[in-house]
């Protein structure tokens, strides 16, 4: 059986997709995400801001950016009015989801291949733009290679933290959890790992197989103790599945 590490409201869909794939899989949730007071001033800022390019890093990023433009829909003429302007810039997108969600809204929505802060600088790099400004609507604390790439080539970054992830007081689990039943371990992110490292028996993590979604998170996971971990292309479902199925069948 494979453990799905991922914040809990993305629980129920990658089961989901697992099952359909005829994967056995328990997702455990280790985080859960809040909205931050910048979400909702999140329009006149980003306006301010003036940006060449928008980076969006999640579904939750998505989904609040969204939020938001519909609460001012007929509200603030001003602020519809730069909508409309801002719906020509391009968006670079974290993941399938977050793609879908922003091109309800914006025609040059550009899905980051693969789906992680490698994918966006590569995004970045391929449109080929020089000193431009660079917003980034994420989740506070993460991301910082994108920032910290972006800044030393000479772009002016602008990070916007519209929600925190929040560790949970106890897993929340979408069925019935037994350590002896897990056969290998997915995780999405170093928060989630580290997450993981904080609940469970760090003898027990180290001796699983492990599916991650980077050689970054790869990296980290290795310094924990870790050895058998195996490398996917990306971190959507599909993506996960795909390197599931190569490690089930190695």
């Amino acid at each position: 059986m494979y453990l799905i590490l991922r914040p809990k409201a993305k629980l129920a869909d990658s089961v989901l997709c697992f099952q359909e794939a005829g994967l056995s899989a328990l997702g455990c949730g280790l985080i859960d995400t809040a909205t931050l007071p910048d979400a909702f001033t999140l329009l006149p800022s980003l306006y301010a801001f003036t940006p060449d390019l928008v980076v969006v890093t999640s579904t939750v990023a998505a989904d609040l950016y969204i939020d938001t433009i519909a609460h001012i829909q007929g509200v603030d003429r001003l602020q519809t009015e730069q909508n409309k302007q801002a719906s020509n810039l391009p968006f670079i997108a974290v993941g399938t989801s977050t793609a879908k969600k922003l091109s309800s809204q914006h025609e040059r929505v550009i899905q980051a291949r693969p789906s992680n802060s490698e994918g966006i600088l590569a995004c970045v790099s391929h449109l080929k733009l020089k000193h431009a400004n660079v917003a980034i609507l994420k989740g506070k604390g993460g991301r910082n290679l994108i920032s910290n790439t972006l800044s030393a080539s000479g772009f002016a970054v602008k990070e916007f933290d519209l929600y925190e992830r929040l560790l949970l007081k106890a897993p929340y689990y979408t069925g019935h959890f037994e350590a002896a039943a897990i056969q290998c371990i997915i995780a999405t992110s170093t928060e989630i790992i580290d997450a993981a490292y904080n609940y469970f028996e760090p003898e027990w993590l180290n001796k699983c197989q492990w599916i991650v979604v980077s050689k970054r998170v790869k990296q980290h996971l290795s310094a924990l103790g870790a050895n058998n971990i195996f490398t996917s292309n990306g971190a959507t479902d599909s993506h996960l599945i795909a390197a599931a199925n190569q490690v089930k069948g190695s």
